[in-house]
């Protein structure tokens, strides 16, 4: 007899999936990359996210600096890595209903990750303009993408790897451990953009934590649109 599954438990287990996180996050990224062409044109190598200074950097230093060539590479790119996943998992065919739920529950997580983030220490942002409204919005898409990618996607997972199979750590251990680590060096990052100072360095620990913790538990999808509309929020204090 074939075990029945709640409604509940089939959403979580196939929101979690990189097939519904590849739907998810496709026409986002598409979206991004037009921005950055039309809106940073000029400044193509300059204005970018946290996640994505090592990639335009490793093209800056292969001389690779056509802004069309670097934006298909970086499609290409995360197309590939996804649908290695998607492959892996071989899922039956998209609901369109569980779209939507993840939609809501990515507002869901968000608010909550605002809401901490405030109690913890409020970052202020100057935004006068309207063109850098629009620049700094279009930014929060790509943040939300690649940062999620490089630091929850591969870093958390790389280093479950390490910790799990190389050093035999228990789970309960290793988990969270691989956690609070692509936390830190999430934070780290932002150091190439910004002078240090601890308290806003150790809300990006604070922020990274809950980000990978809901990466871990939801999957990838759900945490990029939880980022981005978390950078929504933030941008629109600034309104």
């Amino acid at each position: 007899m074939a075990k029945i599954v709640s409604p509940v438990r089939q959403y979580l287990s196939s929101s979690k999936t990189i097939h519904y996180s590849l739907v998810m996050t496709l026409p986002v990224l598409v979206i991004y990359e037009i921005g950055i062409l039309v809106l940073f044109r000029n400044s193509f190598f300059e204005m970018r996210n946290t996640g994505e200074i090592l990639l335009r950097n490793l093209f800056e230093s292969l001389h690779l600096t056509n802004a069309y060539a670097v934006s298909g590479i970086l499609l290409g790119c995360f197309i590939a890595v996804m649908w290695r996943g998607y492959s892996i998992e071989k899922r039956p065919g998209i609901r369109a209903n569980y779209i939507i739920y993840m939609l809501l529950e990515s507002i869901f997580w968000a608010s909550i990750l605002f809401m901490a983030m405030q109690l913890f220490s409020h970052m202020s942002l100057q935004i006068i303009s309207l063109e850098d409204k629009i620049s700094n919005m279009n930014l929060a898409l790509g943040a939300g993408i690649f940062e999620e990618l490089i630091f929850r996607l591969v870093l958390i997972s790389a280093i479950l790897v390490i910790l799990d199979r190389g050093l035999a750590l228990d789970p309960v251990f290793a988990v969270p451990v691989s956690i609070v680590l692509a936390a830190c060096v999430f934070a780290a990052f932002h150091l190439f953009m910004e002078v240090y100072y601890f308290p806003v360095f150790a809300q990006r620990v604070f922020g990274g934590t809950i980000l990978g913790t809901l990466f871990y538990f939801r999957g990838y999808g759900i945490s990029v649109y939880a980022h981005i509309i978390y950078n929504i929020l933030i941008l629109a204090e600034t309104w």
